[in-house]
This record gives C-alpha cells, sequence and structure tokens, in this order.
C-alpha cells in the first residue's frame, strides 16, 4: 500500500522544555521479569544467609548491600556514584525492598569489610549458582577455559603492581584468573591477583577447587601456553582429566627441534599439516602426546627475521599442543583449541557490560568482592535467559564445538526487554505496572512471563 507523502511528515517546531516531577515512572520496566527470577532462585534469600557467621558492622545487613550492587550491575550501572541516578525510580526502589536506599558511600564501607574467609564464601556462592545451572540444563562434559585478563587502575588501590599490561604498558593493574565454561559462557570461578604474576599463578589451585566443586561431571581443560606448567599438567594426567593446552617453543626447544628437523607433515586441509610426538616433556611423569602443527600463511615473505626460539621461518607459522590422548581426530583438536576465543568475547561483555574493570576503591579485598559481584550478575544474566526461553542451542554439537546455547548480549537484552518505560498504577484495588502498547514488546514480554511460570512450577515440582 502506497501512502501520500505529504501526509507521512509531522511539523514540530519547537523542542520540548524538560520538566522533573514525582511521579510513579520507571525506566526499567523489564526488572519486574528480573525480579521474578531471581525470587525464582531465591537469590537475595542466598547471599544474606551466605554470610551469618560474618561480622559485617553497619546500618544495612551485607546481604541488602550486595544485591543492590547485583540490581546496579544488572541495570548498567558501572559506577557507585551511579547510584545517585537511580535511587528515585519506584521499581527499582520496590525490588530492593528498603525504606531508604543508602548513600554510594555506606556500599564501599560495607565492601572494605571483606576479608578472606568472607570473599571465599562469595566465590563458592557464585560457583553453585553456575553448577545449578548447569544441572538443570542436563549437560555432562564440560569444558573449562584457562586465562587470566589484565584490569588497569588509577592512583594506588591495593596490591595493584606493575607486571603485564599490553595496552597501557607500566601502568597498575591486577590481573585476576578466570574459569570460564565454554557450553554455556558462564564463569565458574575467578580468582584476584596482583598485577605482577605470572599468567598461570594459582592455576593448580583453581583446578583442584572444580575438581572439588564439580566431581559429577567429566571435564576437560583448555588453556594457552602460558597454562604449560608441569605441576599442572601432571595433576591432570594423574587424575585423567582430559586437556588440550598450547605448548610454548621457547621453553621446550626439543619441539623446535622436532618441527625443524621434520620431513614428513600430514595434512589436515589446504593450509594445515600436523604430526604427533610422544613425551617430548621430560618434567612430566606420566604419558602424553604432542601435537605440532604448522599453517602456510597466505604470502610467502621473502626477507624473514628469524626468531630464536621459534621454527617460524616466513613459510609456515608452527604451534603445538600437548594432551593426554591420541584420540583426537587432527581437525577436532585444531577446532577445540581455537574455540578459546569464545572466553574472549565472554570476558569483554563482562568489561562491557558489568564494570568488570571498575576499581570502585583502593582496598584490595573489596575490589576483589566486587569482581564477584560482576561475575554474579554476568552468570544471572545467562542464567536467567535459559530460564526466560531466550536461549538457541547450536544445531550438530560434537566433540570439537565446544558452545551449545547461544545468549543475547547483555546490551541487546537491555534494549529489547530491560530499559522500558513504566508507570506504577492502580487498577481494580492492585499495583501493575502499565506501558506503552507495542506488539512486539507485548509479545516478547507474555513469552518470559509463561517461560518464568513454567520454570517455577517445574521447581516447585
Amino acid at each position: 500500500m502506497r501512502y501520500n507523502k505529504s501526509k507521512l511528515i509531522t511539523r514540530r517546531n519547537k523542542v520540548l522544555p524538560v520538566q522533573f516531577i514525582r511521579q510513579d515512572m520507571t525506566t526499567y520496566s523489564g526488572l519486574t521479569l528480573v525480579e521474578h527470577y531471581l525470587r525464582l532462585y531465591k537469590i537475595h534469600q542466598r547471599l544474606s544467609n551466605a554470610f551469618k557467621k560474618h561480622h559485617f558492622t553497619g546500618d544495612y545487613k551485607i546481604g541488602h548491600v550486595l544485591y543492590l550492587l547485583l540490581i546496579m550491575l544488572l541495570l548498567g550501572a558501572k559506577r557507585l556514584q551511579h547510584l545517585d541516578f537511580i535511587k528515585n525510580d519506584p521499581l527499582f526502589c520496590r525490588v530492593i525492598g528498603l525504606t531508604r536506599i543508602p548513600h554510594r558511600t555506606k556500599l564501599s564501607t560495607a565492601l572494605k569489610q571483606f576479608t578472606s574467609d568472607s570473599i571465599k564464601v562469595l566465590i563458592e556462592l557464585n560457583s553453585e549458582l553456575v553448577v545449578e545451572k548447569i544441572e538443570e540444563l542436563g549437560l555432562n562434559e564440560i569444558t573449562i577455559d584457562l586465562d587470566g585478563t589484565v584490569i588497569s587502575t588509577r592512583g594506588n588501590p591495593g596490591w595493584a603492581l606493575k607486571g603485564y599490561n599490553p595496552i597501557k604498558r607500566g601502568a597498575k593493574s591486577y590481573f585476576p584468573l578466570t574459569a570460564h565454561i565454554g557450553e554455556t559462557g558462564h564463569f565458574l570461578t575467578i580468582i584476584n591477583r596482583p598485577g605482577n604474576v605470572h599468567d598461570s599463578n594459582r592455576a593448580l589451585h583453581v583446578i583442584q577447587m572444580i575438581r572439588r566443586q564439580m566431581p559429577q561431571f567429566e571435564l576437560r581443560f583448555r588453556g594457552d601456553s602460558a597454562f604449560c606448567d608441569p605441576k599442572a599438567l601432571n595433576s591432570l594426567l594423574y587424575h585423567g582429566e582430559s586437556f588440550a593446552i598450547k605448548a610454548p617453543f621457547w621453553k621446550l626447544l626439543n619441539l623446535k627441534s622436532e618441527a625443524k628437523d621434520r620431513k614428513r607433515w600430514f595434512g589436515i586441509n589446504k593450509k594445515w599439516s600436523y604430526f604427533w610426538v610422544k613425551n617430548p616433556i621430560e618434567k612430566l611423569d606420566y604419558d602424553h602426546y604432542v601435537m605440532i602443527l604448522r599453517k602456510k600463511t597466505r604470502k610467502t615473505k621473502k626477507h624473514v627475521q628469524l626468531e630464536l626460539f621459534s621454527p617460524n621461518n616466513g613459510v609456515y607459522e608452527y604451534s603445538a599442543v600437548v594432551t593426554d590422548n591420541k584420540d583426537w581426530l587432527p581437525q577436532e583438536l585444531l577446532d577445540f583449541i581455537s574455540g578459546r576465543s569464545g572466553q574472549e568475547n565472554s570476558i569483554g561483555q563482562l568489561k562491557t557490560h558489568f564494570a568488570f574493570d571498575h576499581i570502585p576503591t583502593n582496598h584490595y579485598q573489596a575490589n576483589s568482592a566486587y569482581m564477584q559481584m560482576n561475575q554474579m550478575a554476568y552468570n544471572l544474566s545467562i542464567s536467567m535467559q535459559h530460564s526466560m526461553g531466550l536461549t538457541k542451542k547450536q544445531p550438530g554439537k560434537n566433540r570439537k564445538h565446544t558452545r551449545i546455547y547461544k545468549s543475547m548480549k547483555w546490551g541487546t537484552f537491555k534494549f529489547l526487554i530491560l530499559n522500558r518505560a513504566g508507570r506504577i498504577a492502580w487498577d481494580k484495588g492492585k499495583k501493575v505496572l502499565q506501558m506503552t502498547k507495542n506488539v512486539e514488546t507485548k509479545n516478547i514480554y507474555e513469552k518470559i512471563v509463561m517461560a518464568l511460570e513454567k520454570a517455577e512450577l517445574k521447581k516447585a515440582a
């Protein structure tokens, strides 16, 4: 159907003036759906119960403070100061359940009371929430990606030290270690560390902790060459756990010689070829295998500066992967070790949408606790999408493809669902949330409500 162009245009010459008045209007109508999910899984109650044996002082209980931080992060607040911009929102105040919203200084004061023991409680609670969701999804084989990420700091926060920092060289930083679940995108564990430690620092501790938390699952570990540590690899081999970890040529010079002297290579495809080596790492006490790979470059370089510890020669680029067995098909192992990019995407989401790269205080334990709340908000953003029926299962899942479920980016979720204007009004003696009529918004809200009601019935059964 065609329309008259002159009738499609409306002229408004005046810019509307802005007035601020008290009224029961909210910017975050989708928060009522988020609250439904949080109540279903008793997040507020579990935060409060977790710290009953720990002594926190102040006007507000630590459970209320952490729940307030969680809601702030889900709404997109990236600084403690941002509380001042949302504290008058009626739906936000209703969900928080406090008659008086605390000042931002109360939040930082509460965070500074955290100790190593109370942070362990938060770490365990985060892991419990993730394990429960994985069990609910019926997964048996779990891929754990290990990697560190740099968080640059300003000023002089506690234990922020100069170390590996490729973006801001010489800046003080933290270097938290993350354990990521490849199938769903959750972060199982995040351990904060000073900025001057090696990437594999505390990796064995994290592996042992994951082993205790997930005895019912078949685990397989994946990491870059920084995690090719004899202690960690011997532990994995001793417990018979599957792994595929990049091996560094500079650290294992015999692998460079093997690649350089090799005459016969087996083809994977037009670009990649490989061969196997058995037990090349002397410090490992158990049988292991290394697949040495080479990739043909697009354009052969005529003048190449040869590297001292790498066999790269301008025609081929070489890499090596250490694993516990040779049951892998070459293409599967290549695709599996390349799948670590999913963790980089998740870390990007964590920093962009959940303020993981923000340091709120100068106190190390307070900053570590804040990171745990960033992690909890991120994990719940994925888990609630499963319960709301918004995730899609990837077809054709096999051993090489680790990501099974695809969820919305949180920025998309906020635009479509969370950041919707509404008014709290009375209808037939009951308070309701009224929104502007929009067919697409109505359809997705009704779909989510039905999915949450179904999840509630399933949980009650």
